[in-house]
């Protein structure tokens, strides 16, 4: 659990950076997320759940796909 907080921090870090390098603030004066950052968040979700479906679909797609028989070896001779 201590490796997924730290990669959350790592990806929140990266995220924040990016996005001031940008231009983009993150937080507006009383410390609330700002729309632009509300919005930049909602499009990487949506990517994110698109991704995973995507993924899913196909691992489904191999997995039905894996033949159910095993051809009898070739006889010795």
């Amino acid at each position: 659990m201590e490796t997924m907080r730290s990669y959350y921090d790592f990806c929140h870090l990266a995220i924040e950076y990016n996005l001031n390098r940008a231009g983009v603030d993150i937080r507006d004066e009383r410390g609330a997320v700002s729309t632009e950052m509300a919005v930049v968040m909602a499009a990487m979700v949506a990517i994110a759940v698109a991704l995973g479906a995507i993924f899913i679909t196909k691992a489904q797609s191999n997995a039905n796909n894996i033949p159910d028989t095993v051809p009898a070896p070739a006889a010795a001779g």
